[in-house]
């Protein structure tokens, strides 16, 4: 058990390190994209998006309005928040080869630190909530009370980003798998209330989109910590345009279409890839209707399918996916709801590698790594392999 706890000890910290390392690279380099859609604020006007940076905007004056800094320090605090809760959740955690290759899946904690453009982006403060969401639902002290603090946070993020919307079933699915069905009546009214205040908010952000003068006076609200090309590109300069334009006012409409087979191939090869540990771990879950069980989440990925439309970045929305999931399934684990029955050879395969961890750490590096994609989806897009794309841009 020890052992258990200093590789996760070690794992966190090593994950930790380089997540502040690389907000710390965005924050002194201004990025585009990763500073970038942080600091829409509210200097122009209410807007989507514009809480996360209408924050770190007011609490920069802490430090005589450095914006640099006041991102950097909010930013390493969220992260070590959402690695703290990480260790709460698995700490208890029984490991094996296939548990622990799950926390290698190329599109879960290292698509953070691998993937070029993707970093500690919005979507960090809905997996820091769902943690405390599952954590919360695991304390003996839960009751149908404790539930109505989730059912109003939860819109409150949609006001950092809309896209979280598209994520709202994986809220109701934990109670409905702890409670029994008797008591689902009981928490009908908190489902209706969150379903109908996301549902608001989301028409009140339609309304609020942005424009040319919103984009202006945000640049130049952040004076000399202005992202690169603020004007130009990122996230702050899309809100001028409409849903389905992209950067270019060119449209977006069925964008996927036009990509090549090649793309759709890598793509899907890259997806399917990510999510072979969740597949085997799922195959070995000891639960009663798996069919039912993989309908179901058939339909939550379904529900997403709006954001897969409207915007190019696939990779982060499956990525949300599958932390989501990841969290779930642990959860699930530690309630004793789901448990693992490997079978006889698959054991033998975990018990070798188990006890040759040099060999098995080279294993989990290579799998989390092999495989190269960006984190969006267009015509130009293409699977590669890592080792080799670097060894081409060296050349």
């Amino acid at each position: 058990m020890v052992k258990k706890n200093y590789f996760l000890l070690f794992f966190i910290v090593f994950l930790s390190t380089f997540s502040l390392l690389k907000v710390f690279n965005n924050a002194v380099n201004l990025d585009t994209y990763e500073y970038g859609e942080w600091l829409i604020n509210y200097q122009s006007g209410f807007i989507r998006r514009g809480l996360s940076g209408e924050i770190i905007f007011q609490l920069s004056k802490i430090f005589n309005g450095n914006l640099q800094l006041a991102y950097f320090v909010i930013l390493s605090g969220i992260c070590l928040m959402f690695y703290r809760l990480n260790y709460i959740l698995l700490k208890n955690i029984k490991f094996n080869f296939f548990t622990i290759l799950v926390l290698f899946s190329p599109l879960l904690y290292f698509f953070f630190i691998i993937i070029n453009g993707v970093g500690i982006r919005k979507e960090i403060l809905l997996f820091l909530f769902y943690l405390w969401y599952l954590i919360s639902i695991s304390s003996k002290h839960f009751n149908k009370n404790s539930l109505w603090k989730f059912i109003f946070i939860f819109p409150i993020l949609l006001f950092i980003h809309e896209g979280i919307f598209f994520y709202l079933p994986y809220i109701l699915i934990p109670i409905l798998l702890v409670k029994k069905k008797e008591e689902y009546k009981n928490f009908i009214p908190h489902f209706l209330v969150l379903i109908f205040i996301s549902i608001i908010s989301m028409v009140i952000l339609f309304y609020f989109k942005g424009s040319e003068k919103s984009v202006y006076e945000i640049c130049k609200s952040l004076l000399n910590y202005t992202p690169i090309g603020c004007l130009e590109r990122g996230p702050i300069f899309a809100l001028k345009h409409n849903l389905l334009k992209d950067q270019a006012n060119n449209s977006m409409l069925f964008f996927y279409l036009s990509a090549s087979y090649t793309s759709w191939i890598g793509y899907l090869t890259y997806i399917i890839y990510s999510f072979i540990p969740l597949i085997l771990l799922f195959n070995f879950a000891k639960i009663k209707n798996k069919i039912f069980y993989i309908l179901i989440y058939f339909l939550i990925i379904v529900f997403s399918f709006p954001l897969f439309h409207v915007a190019e970045d696939w990779s982060r929305w499956f990525s949300i996916h599958i932390h989501l999931t990841v969290f779930l399934l642990f959860f699930l684990q530690n309630k004793k709801i789901i448990k693992y029955e490997i079978s006889k050879n698959a054991k033998k395969f975990n018990d070798f590698f188990m006890n040759k961890k040099v060999l098995f750490f080279l294993l989990l590096l290579t799998y989390c790594t092999f495989l190269h994609h960006e984190e969006y989806f267009s015509k130009d897009t293409k699977l590669e392999f890592t080792y080799y794309k670097i060894f081409k841009d060296l050349n």
